[in-house]
């Protein structure tokens, strides 16, 4: 299927829709209703979007770069401080929505922990010209690591969502780079990522087009009630340069909502990349000498080998993810295996365009360990709300691992102002 031929008229949207109520019990949940949505979506979109190239649609990705190289646009600064605004409209239109009394993150509002441990790395088996900055040698850090869902706001378990793994690395030497105030005394070095391996949309302008779409949709009372609505109306999701979008709601996220019941059972990748060093000049703006995504696959240690969760969602209890998270802290040691993936191609591997999988292979550079512990008892319980606080930006980051591409630029000015707009921490933790 090509990104020119993928529209269905909405009459068959329609008749699959009654077709479906046909066959099924009626069930007037509001999950049950969500599902209907987005097995429409599926049959909407079933068949092939491309994904081995970037997007045409994506302003930044119309010319070939080399390695670590990126594009950045005229006018971009602009873009990227409208963004910001326009993340502060998410939080405050969340809050309305949901009925909470205080803002939340603009996205991944819903932690299920939030807790410390430990990274052992070990590059050995890295080329020697990406063993910089974290991975220059073999060493320990304390960390912490937030499990949360994707959206902005705190909703069922059952729901379709991206879940999180944002990881804060304390005590990382080298020269900072510098967003706001503090920053210089900072030793944190974050990343974020998802249980997806590409983002919902190739670049930062499409993925706040959808969001401000979906935020002025008629159904407000559910995520797939509003994308369902977009389908329907002829809208957002129906228009060519939006497939990618549809796609990744429906052939990916809908995917794992419905399959993967565990967080300590899933794969969770940045989706888009940092800096593997830096040519001379200007930090800010120096090319990348490589480039690389953190890759992180989750489990519980088996001897040596951290082995994943397998099971199903419970489709009867809203809370299912942070109760799983609970019951295997409790009885074993939690893990991750933390990949590096480098940038071998830069038209395989794009860095301005986040729709694309990178299919360069994963190589081992450590280890996340949590030792088994309460997840509700009153110390444990004291930093959860102290990290669930904290502000998680890619920024957070020494100068060799700058973050690359429009939507890690866009990060830059967008996440900063989402934490002042919630009074998040300031100060970042020490070891």
């Amino acid at each position: 299927m090509s990104n020119t031929r993928w529209f269905v008229p909405l009459s068959v949207l329609f008749a699959l829709a009654a077709c479906s109520a046909a066959v099924e019990e009626p069930d007037t949940s509001e999950e049950s209703q969500d599902a209907i949505s987005v097995n429409n979506l599926y049959r909407l979109v079933r068949g092939n979007v491309d994904r081995s190239r970037p997007d045409p649609a994506n302003p930044w990705a119309q010319r070939d770069l080399a390695l670590g190289e990126e594009n950045r646009l005229p006018g971009e600064d602009e873009e990227f401080a409208s963004i910001a605004r326009l993340v502060n409209r998410f939080q405050d239109h969340a809050k309305k929505e949901s009925g909470a009394k205080e803002l939340a993150r603009a996205f991944h509002a819903k932690s299920h922990a939030c807790t410390r441990g430990s990274l052992r790395i070990d590059p050995q088996e890295l080329p020697e010209g990406a063993r910089v900055g974290l991975f220059a040698r073999a060493a320990e850090y304390p960390t912490w690591v937030r499990f949360s869902n994707g959206v902005g706001q705190r909703q069922s378990d059952k729901k379709l969502d991206m879940r999180g793994f944002a990881i804060k690395i304390m005590g990382v030497p080298g020269n900072r780079i510098v967003t706001v105030p503090g920053d210089e005394l900072a030793t944190t070095q974050d990343f974020l990522l998802a249980n997806q391996d590409v983002g919902p949309a190739s670049d930062v302008r499409h993925m706040m087009a959808f969001g401000e779409a979906m935020m002025g949709a008629n159904d407000s009372s559910t995520i797939l009630g509003k994308i369902d609505n977009l389908v329907q109306a002829g809208s957002f999701l129906t228009r060519d340069e939006n497939v990618r979008i549809v796609d990744f709601l429906a052939n990916r996220v809908l995917d794992k909502t419905k399959k993967v019941g565990s967080l300590l059972g899933d794969t969770y990748s940045t989706g888009a990349p940092n800096a593997l060093g830096l040519e001379a000049g200007d930090t800010a703006k120096a090319r990348a000498k490589g480039a690389f995504k953190l890759v992180v696959k989750t489990g519980v240690l088996e001897g040596s080998r951290c082995a994943p969760v397998i099971i199903e969602p419970n489709t009867k209890d809203p809370e299912f993810l942070r109760k799983d998270l609970a019951a295997r802290f409790a009885q074993r040691t939690v893990c991750a295996d933390v990949f590096v993936q480098m940038q071998e191609d830069p038209r395989a591997q794009p860095i301005e365009d986040v729709s694309v999988p990178w299919t360069s292979k994963l190589t081992k550079v450590g280890r996340i360990t949590f030792e088994p512990r309460n997840l509700d008892a009153p110390a444990v319980a004291a930093d959860r709300e102290r990290c669930d606080d904290f502000s998680f930006r890619p920024w957070h980051t020494i100068d060799v691992h700058r973050p690359l591409g429009n939507v890690m630029r866009a990060r830059r000015v967008a996440l900063p102002s989402s934490a002042n707009y919630r009074d998040a921490i300031r100060a970042e933790p020490t070891p």
